[in-house]
Protein backbone atom coordinates (compact mmCIF):
# COMPACT_ATOMS: atom_id res chain seq x y z
CA UNK A 1 0.00 0.00 0.00
CA UNK A 2 1.36 3.14 -0.97
CA UNK A 3 0.28 6.89 0.55
CA UNK A 4 -1.50 9.25 -0.80
CA UNK A 5 -1.57 13.04 -0.23
CA UNK A 6 -4.05 16.25 -0.64
CA UNK A 7 -3.41 19.38 -0.33
CA UNK A 8 -5.89 21.46 0.37
CA UNK A 9 -5.85 24.55 -2.32
CA UNK A 10 -8.69 26.39 -0.55
CA UNK A 11 -6.87 26.60 2.75
CA UNK A 12 -5.16 30.08 1.61
CA UNK A 13 -5.92 32.52 -1.35
CA UNK A 14 -7.04 31.20 -4.82
CA UNK A 15 -4.11 32.79 -6.75
CA UNK A 16 -0.18 33.98 -6.14
CA UNK A 17 2.74 32.98 -4.21
CA UNK A 18 0.58 31.32 -1.28
CA UNK A 19 -1.65 29.09 -3.75
CA UNK A 20 2.41 28.84 -5.73
CA UNK A 21 3.55 27.38 -2.16
CA UNK A 22 1.13 24.49 -1.99
CA UNK A 23 1.17 23.78 -5.63
CA UNK A 24 5.25 23.32 -5.47
CA UNK A 25 5.10 21.30 -2.72
CA UNK A 26 3.48 18.34 -4.45
CA UNK A 27 5.05 18.67 -8.10
CA UNK A 28 8.51 16.65 -6.17
CA UNK A 29 5.96 13.87 -4.61
CA UNK A 30 4.70 13.60 -7.76
CA UNK A 31 7.25 12.99 -10.06
CA UNK A 32 9.18 10.79 -6.80
CA UNK A 33 5.95 8.49 -7.55
CA UNK A 34 6.23 7.06 -4.52
CA UNK A 35 2.39 8.12 -3.68
CA UNK A 36 -0.73 6.53 -5.02
CA UNK A 37 -2.29 9.82 -5.85
CA UNK A 38 -1.83 13.31 -5.41
CA UNK A 39 -4.78 15.73 -5.44
CA UNK A 40 -4.39 19.04 -5.68
CA UNK A 41 -8.10 19.83 -3.70
CA UNK A 42 -9.84 22.62 -4.71
CA UNK A 43 -13.22 22.08 -2.80
CA UNK A 44 -14.10 23.19 0.63
CA UNK A 45 -14.37 19.56 2.52
CA UNK A 46 -11.66 16.03 3.60
CA UNK A 47 -10.41 13.76 1.23
CA UNK A 48 -9.77 10.03 2.20
CA UNK A 49 -6.60 10.48 1.68
CA UNK A 50 -2.81 9.09 4.02
CA UNK A 51 -1.35 12.71 4.38
CA UNK A 52 -2.82 16.33 3.70
CA UNK A 53 -1.15 19.83 3.47
CA UNK A 54 -2.55 23.37 4.49
CA UNK A 55 -1.20 26.01 3.88
CA UNK A 56 -1.36 27.16 8.00
CA UNK A 57 -2.33 26.17 11.36
CA UNK A 58 -5.71 27.91 12.44
CA UNK A 59 -6.58 28.02 16.08
CA UNK A 60 -9.52 26.08 16.67
CA UNK A 61 -10.55 29.46 18.97
CA UNK A 62 -10.95 31.41 16.67
CA UNK A 63 -14.52 30.37 15.60
CA UNK A 64 -17.67 32.03 16.62
CA UNK A 65 -20.79 31.45 16.32
CA UNK A 66 -21.81 35.55 15.67
CA UNK A 67 -18.78 35.23 13.25
CA UNK A 68 -17.92 31.49 11.42
CA UNK A 69 -14.65 31.60 9.77
CA UNK A 70 -14.98 31.13 5.98
CA UNK A 71 -14.65 27.65 4.85
CA UNK A 72 -10.66 27.75 3.76
CA UNK A 73 -10.24 28.36 7.32
CA UNK A 74 -12.74 26.25 9.08
CA UNK A 75 -10.79 23.77 6.50
CA UNK A 76 -7.67 24.23 7.95
CA UNK A 77 -9.04 22.89 11.46
CA UNK A 78 -10.61 19.74 10.12
CA UNK A 79 -8.13 18.82 8.06
CA UNK A 80 -5.51 19.52 10.93
CA UNK A 81 -7.86 17.38 13.47
CA UNK A 82 -7.88 14.67 10.80
CA UNK A 83 -4.19 13.96 11.87
CA UNK A 84 -4.27 14.58 15.27
CA UNK A 85 -3.41 10.82 15.59
CA UNK A 86 -1.59 10.02 12.99
CA UNK A 87 0.17 13.17 12.56
CA UNK A 88 0.14 13.01 8.75
CA UNK A 89 0.14 16.50 7.68
CA UNK A 90 2.32 19.63 6.83
CA UNK A 91 1.51 23.44 7.32
CA UNK A 92 3.38 26.11 5.88
CA UNK A 93 4.75 28.66 8.37
CA UNK A 94 6.49 32.25 8.49
CA UNK A 95 10.30 33.19 8.38
CA UNK A 96 11.38 33.03 11.76
CA UNK A 97 13.90 35.98 10.57
CA UNK A 98 11.90 38.11 8.36
CA UNK A 99 13.12 40.97 9.72
CA UNK A 100 16.23 40.52 7.62
CA UNK A 101 14.57 39.85 4.42
CA UNK A 102 15.25 41.58 1.87
CA UNK A 103 12.44 40.69 -1.04
CA UNK A 104 8.58 39.84 -0.34
CA UNK A 105 7.22 36.58 -1.89
CA UNK A 106 10.30 36.09 -3.73
CA UNK A 107 10.77 32.26 -5.52
CA UNK A 108 14.27 32.70 -4.78
CA UNK A 109 14.61 34.46 -1.38
CA UNK A 110 11.70 34.22 0.75
CA UNK A 111 11.71 31.85 2.99
CA UNK A 112 9.06 30.07 4.85
CA UNK A 113 9.31 27.45 7.46
CA UNK A 114 7.74 23.53 6.71
CA UNK A 115 6.06 22.14 9.66
CA UNK A 116 5.24 18.25 9.97
CA UNK A 117 2.68 16.74 12.21
CA UNK A 118 2.44 19.33 14.83
CA UNK A 119 2.31 23.34 14.45
CA UNK A 120 4.29 24.08 17.81
CA UNK A 121 8.15 24.32 17.14
CA UNK A 122 8.63 22.15 20.45
CA UNK A 123 6.81 19.36 19.25
CA UNK A 124 6.68 19.85 15.19
CA UNK A 125 9.32 17.88 13.51
CA UNK A 126 11.40 19.90 10.43
CA UNK A 127 13.88 16.90 10.21
CA UNK A 128 16.59 19.33 10.96
CA UNK A 129 18.48 18.34 14.20
CA UNK A 130 22.01 18.72 14.03
CA UNK A 131 21.89 19.73 10.70
CA UNK A 132 25.32 21.09 8.58
CA UNK A 133 26.08 24.50 7.78
CA UNK A 134 25.82 25.01 4.46
CA UNK A 135 21.66 25.96 4.10
CA UNK A 136 22.23 28.25 7.01
CA UNK A 137 25.55 30.37 5.23
CA UNK A 138 23.25 30.23 2.31
CA UNK A 139 20.34 31.89 4.10
CA UNK A 140 23.06 34.15 6.02
CA UNK A 141 24.42 35.62 2.50
CA UNK A 142 20.98 36.50 0.50
CA UNK A 143 19.73 37.61 4.10
CA UNK A 144 22.96 39.55 5.07
CA UNK A 145 23.28 38.12 8.02
CA UNK A 146 26.24 38.35 9.96
CA UNK A 147 26.21 36.80 13.92
CA UNK A 148 27.35 39.34 16.20
CA UNK A 149 29.12 38.51 19.10
CA UNK A 150 27.28 38.66 22.76
CA UNK A 151 27.91 42.26 24.32
CA UNK A 152 26.54 42.16 27.90
CA UNK A 153 25.48 45.44 29.36
CA UNK A 154 25.53 47.23 26.42
CA UNK A 155 22.15 49.05 25.31
CA UNK A 156 20.14 51.25 26.71
CA UNK A 157 16.79 49.82 27.36
CA UNK A 158 14.56 46.46 27.19
CA UNK A 159 12.35 45.80 24.66
CA UNK A 160 9.15 44.22 24.98
CA UNK A 161 7.37 42.40 22.03
CA UNK A 162 4.04 41.21 21.90
CA UNK A 163 2.10 38.56 19.76
CA UNK A 164 -1.16 39.68 18.15
CA UNK A 165 -3.63 39.88 21.10
CA UNK A 166 -5.52 37.15 21.88
CA UNK A 167 -5.64 35.31 19.06
CA UNK A 168 -3.00 33.82 16.69
CA UNK A 169 -2.29 30.38 17.41
CA UNK A 170 1.09 30.77 18.79
CA UNK A 171 -0.63 33.34 21.68
CA UNK A 172 -1.57 30.36 23.44
CA UNK A 173 -5.07 32.73 24.35
CA UNK A 174 -3.23 34.80 26.47
CA UNK A 175 -3.92 38.47 25.68
CA UNK A 176 -0.88 40.40 24.86
CA UNK A 177 -1.06 43.24 26.67
CA UNK A 178 -1.88 41.55 29.64
CA UNK A 179 1.45 39.93 29.44
CA UNK A 180 3.40 42.85 28.39
CA UNK A 181 2.27 44.77 31.53
CA UNK A 182 2.97 41.30 33.63
CA UNK A 183 6.51 41.12 32.20
CA UNK A 184 7.33 44.75 32.89
CA UNK A 185 6.18 44.55 36.26
CA UNK A 186 8.36 41.61 36.58
CA UNK A 187 11.41 43.09 35.23
CA UNK A 188 11.07 45.79 37.45
CA UNK A 189 11.73 43.95 41.00
CA UNK A 190 15.21 43.47 39.18
CA UNK A 191 15.89 46.25 36.78
CA UNK A 192 16.24 50.06 36.57
CA UNK A 193 16.43 50.07 32.71
CA UNK A 194 14.21 52.03 30.73
CA UNK A 195 11.16 49.76 28.90
CA UNK A 196 10.15 50.00 25.81
CA UNK A 197 6.83 47.46 24.63
CA UNK A 198 6.03 46.80 21.23
CA UNK A 199 2.50 45.82 20.23
CA UNK A 200 2.44 42.91 17.20
CA UNK A 201 2.45 44.64 13.46
CA UNK A 202 -0.89 43.96 12.99
CA UNK A 203 -3.73 46.14 14.17
CA UNK A 204 -6.29 44.59 12.24
CA UNK A 205 -7.37 42.06 15.43
CA UNK A 206 -10.08 42.94 17.43
CA UNK A 207 -8.47 43.73 20.74
CA UNK A 208 -5.87 46.23 18.99
CA UNK A 209 -7.06 49.25 20.67
CA UNK A 210 -7.72 48.14 23.89
CA UNK A 211 -4.94 46.34 23.90
CA UNK A 212 -3.06 49.73 23.19
CA UNK A 213 -4.93 51.75 25.33
CA UNK A 214 -4.47 49.53 27.94
CA UNK A 215 -0.61 49.46 27.66
CA UNK A 216 -0.81 53.41 27.28
CA UNK A 217 -2.63 53.54 30.65
CA UNK A 218 -0.44 51.12 32.20
CA UNK A 219 2.80 53.26 31.21
CA UNK A 220 1.13 56.44 31.99
CA UNK A 221 1.48 55.49 35.42
CA UNK A 222 5.50 54.33 35.38
CA UNK A 223 8.47 55.61 34.67
CA UNK A 224 10.54 55.00 32.06
CA UNK A 225 8.40 53.10 30.05
CA UNK A 226 7.38 53.92 26.34
CA UNK A 227 4.91 52.54 24.12
CA UNK A 228 5.44 51.57 20.54
CA UNK A 229 2.37 50.55 18.43
CA UNK A 230 1.27 50.25 14.61
CA UNK A 231 -1.16 53.15 14.15
CA UNK A 232 0.83 55.51 16.43
CA UNK A 233 5.01 55.40 16.97
CA UNK A 234 6.77 52.02 15.32
CA UNK A 235 9.88 52.31 14.67
CA UNK A 236 11.91 49.23 12.89
CA UNK A 237 11.88 46.22 14.94
CA UNK A 238 15.65 45.81 13.55
CA UNK A 239 17.34 48.98 14.72
CA UNK A 240 15.14 48.63 17.78
CA UNK A 241 16.62 45.45 18.73
CA UNK A 242 20.10 46.73 17.67
CA UNK A 243 19.92 49.31 20.44
CA UNK A 244 18.14 47.35 23.34
CA UNK A 245 20.38 45.61 26.09
CA UNK A 246 17.76 42.89 26.27
CA UNK A 247 14.73 41.69 23.90
CA UNK A 248 11.48 39.97 26.00
CA UNK A 249 8.88 37.85 23.95
CA UNK A 250 6.00 35.75 24.91
CA UNK A 251 6.51 33.28 21.88
CA UNK A 252 7.00 35.78 18.93
CA UNK A 253 9.67 35.34 16.44
CA UNK A 254 9.83 39.40 16.94
CA UNK A 255 12.34 38.77 19.55
CA UNK A 256 14.64 36.43 17.10
CA UNK A 257 16.89 39.38 15.89
CA UNK A 258 18.04 39.39 19.34
CA UNK A 259 19.86 36.13 18.59
CA UNK A 260 21.48 37.33 15.87
CA UNK A 261 22.53 41.19 16.83
CA UNK A 262 24.12 39.50 20.27
CA UNK A 263 21.16 40.50 22.57
CA UNK A 264 20.11 38.60 25.78
CA UNK A 265 16.33 36.79 24.87
CA UNK A 266 14.27 36.16 27.52
CA UNK A 267 11.27 33.90 25.83
CA UNK A 268 8.13 33.39 28.63
CA UNK A 269 6.48 30.30 26.86
CA UNK A 270 8.44 26.81 25.56
CA UNK A 271 6.18 26.38 22.50
CA UNK A 272 8.23 29.27 20.84
CA UNK A 273 10.84 28.92 17.76
CA UNK A 274 13.21 30.42 20.44
CA UNK A 275 12.84 28.72 23.45
CA UNK A 276 15.40 27.19 23.64
CA UNK A 277 17.56 30.63 22.68
CA UNK A 278 16.70 31.96 25.80
CA UNK A 279 18.71 34.03 28.31
CA UNK A 280 17.13 32.33 31.59
CA UNK A 281 14.67 34.25 33.76
CA UNK A 282 13.63 37.55 34.19
CA UNK A 283 14.91 37.68 37.70
CA UNK A 284 18.55 37.07 35.77
CA UNK A 285 17.88 39.74 33.75
CA UNK A 286 20.68 41.76 34.82
CA UNK A 287 23.31 38.90 34.72
CA UNK A 288 21.39 37.04 31.41
CA UNK A 289 22.91 33.39 30.71
CA UNK A 290 24.86 33.34 27.42
CA UNK A 291 23.29 30.91 25.32
CA UNK A 292 26.19 28.29 24.21
CA UNK A 293 24.39 26.71 21.29
CA UNK A 294 23.71 29.46 18.70
CA UNK A 295 25.80 28.41 15.72
CA UNK A 296 23.67 25.00 15.69
CA UNK A 297 20.71 26.82 16.54
CA UNK A 298 21.05 28.67 13.10
CA UNK A 299 22.38 25.63 10.65
CA UNK A 300 18.97 23.67 12.16
CA UNK A 301 16.67 26.84 11.21
CA UNK A 302 18.40 26.86 7.66
CA UNK A 303 17.32 23.40 7.39
CA UNK A 304 13.38 24.29 8.64
CA UNK A 305 13.58 27.18 6.24
CA UNK A 306 12.94 27.01 2.37
CA UNK A 307 12.37 29.06 -0.82
CA UNK A 308 9.64 28.63 -3.19
CA UNK A 309 12.13 27.24 -6.11
CA UNK A 310 13.40 24.77 -3.13
CA UNK A 311 10.54 23.24 -2.35
CA UNK A 312 9.69 22.87 -6.36
CA UNK A 313 13.05 21.10 -7.34
CA UNK A 314 12.54 18.65 -4.93
CA UNK A 315 15.64 19.73 -2.54
CA UNK A 316 12.77 19.89 0.78
CA UNK A 317 10.97 16.65 -0.33
CA UNK A 318 14.65 14.59 -0.73
CA UNK A 319 15.39 15.85 2.71
CA UNK A 320 12.11 14.34 4.11
CA UNK A 321 11.75 11.51 2.11
CA UNK A 322 12.64 8.65 3.84
CA UNK A 323 11.66 9.21 6.85
CA UNK A 324 8.32 9.99 5.87
CA UNK A 325 8.10 6.63 3.92
CA UNK A 326 9.77 4.80 7.08
CA UNK A 327 7.16 6.28 8.80
CA UNK A 328 4.49 5.89 7.05
CA UNK A 329 5.56 1.84 6.71
CA UNK A 330 6.11 1.42 10.12
CA UNK A 331 9.86 1.18 9.93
Amino acid sequence: MKPSLTAYMTTTVPFGYKKSLLEAFTQPIIKDDQFEKVVLHDQDSLMETSHSLIFNFQNPDSRSETKPLRPGLDLRIQAFDKHINDGRIWMFDSDVLVAYSKHHQDPKETFVRIAYSKVYPNVAKYFNKNSPKDRWDSIAKIKDIQLKDYKIQSGDYIYICCNRGSAGYSGLGVNAADWAIETANEIRKHSDRPIKIRQHKSSGYPQYMDDYQKLEKFANKQQKIEIHSPKFNFPNLLDEIKHSYAVCVFTSSAGAPAIIEGKPLFVSNETSYLHSMSSGKLNTIESPEIPNNRDQWCYDLGYSHWTLNEISNGDYWRKVKDEIMKEFNGS
